[in-house]
């Protein structure tokens, strides 16, 4: 499929253009602009700016409010609340695990839930913040009875891809962990719908419950399958399971009959979600540059070991995303036409000129 390069520049000029006349703030739309351009420069495409016209789709169905800002409602020590009142995800989180960075480093550890977001794009980095501070982070979002995942042993959709984040911080790089709790995210069908190839086998079924490649399936009724797929599938149930489950802590007790994306609310399909940011200072268990050093030596050493055949080396979480930034500052960020075509009527609707 023929593609594109764009700049990381023009991308986030363009992307934070269009959250301006949806209605953000300038502050937020910088924030969600340069999320997304952060996300197709780490080489995950699926959480980049293919999002736009989602987000464009929610804010028309009343279910994203682009002019809406993330509030701190609770604020107990080592325990906060942040209601995103409906907005945009990337804001409220990266808020929110600002804040439990901060109170970490106050009293050892701390932990934000979220409420009323929709899509919180990419959730490594809300891992990258807190190991930026100098503390672990956790990140999960989660949701069930409403996403696209089906359960071990079942056909039916039923969790959503409800992904961890753990960062890691060290001497040099942190350790940056960042996977969905199904076989693949559902971002990254959209990429390969968009490119024309096929899924990878044991990643989805369609609407039969049959073993697919074609993206298109799951678009169709179809589901993802749990990370571990036949064998080991039980292992991405029960962490996408319990993802939902702590990311429920903060439920929503009012009427919204609209939930957003990862609304703490049951509704009456049961549906349970939301997210959830941890952050713990490693001095408090310790010396902290002796941890740090010990972390860099643990990476270093893995690193150094020999590779499996078809491996031209062995990475540690983070390597890959640090070497796409790398090339894909250097090169420009590939969007497949179709893709590129959409962000153009997109920024036509909005009366915002792309560069270029």
């Amino acid at each position: 499929m023929p593609e594109t390069h764009r700049s990381a520049a023009s991308l986030e000029a363009l992307a934070r253009d269009i959250f301006v006349a949806m209605g953000a703030g300038p502050d937020i739309a910088a924030t969600v602009a340069g999320h997304l351009v952060r996300a197709n420069l780490s080489g995950h495409d699926s959480h980049g700016v293919l999002r736009i016209p989602q987000y464009i789709a929610e804010a028309d169905r009343g279910s994203l409010l682009p002019a809406a800002r993330p509030e701190l409602v609770s604020d107990r020590g080592a325990i906060g609340i942040l209601d995103a009142h409906r907005g945009f995800g990337h804001s409220a989180a990266a808020m929110a695990m600002e804040w439990a960075s901060e109170r970490a480093l106050e009293v050892g550890i701390a932990a934000v839930a979220i409420q009323r977001a929709n899509h919180l794009g990419r959730i490594g980095e809300y891992a990258e913040i807190a190991a930026a501070r100098g503390v672990i982070g956790i990140a999960t979002v989660g949701v069930v009875g409403g996403g696209g995942v089906t359960p071990f042993g079942g056909r039916g959709r039923f969790l959503g891809t409800n992904p961890w984040a753990i960062g890691v911080p060290g001497a040099g790089d942190p350790m940056i962990f960042d996977a969905a709790t199904s076989a693949i995210a559902e971002g990254k069908l959209r990429v390969a719908r968009s490119r024309g190839v096929a899924a990878p086998a044991g990643t989805l079924v369609d609407a039969e419950g049959k073993p697919s490649t074609d993206p298109g399936v799951f678009y169709a009724g179809g589901a993802l399958l749990p990370l571990g797929g036949e064998l080991a599938g039980h292992k991405g149930y029960g962490l996408a399971l319990a993802s939902a489950l702590i990311g429920g802590l903060a439920m929503v007790d009012d009427d919204d009959p609209t939930p957003a994306g990862t609304t703490s609310a049951v509704s009456s399909e049961r549906w349970l979600g939301g997210a959830m940011t941890i952050a713990i200072d490693p001095a408090r268990f310790g010396v902290a540059d002796r941890y740090r050093a010990a972390v860099e030596g643990v990476l270093t050493d893995l690193r150094r070991q020999p590779p499996a055949d078809g491996f031209e080396k062995v990475m540690v979480p983070g390597d890959p995303e640090r070497a796409s930034r790398e090339r894909r500052s250097r090169e420009g960020i590939p969007i497949a036409n179709p893709i590129w075509a959409e962000l153009v009527a997109a920024a036509a609707r909005y009366g915002v000129l792309p560069e270029g």
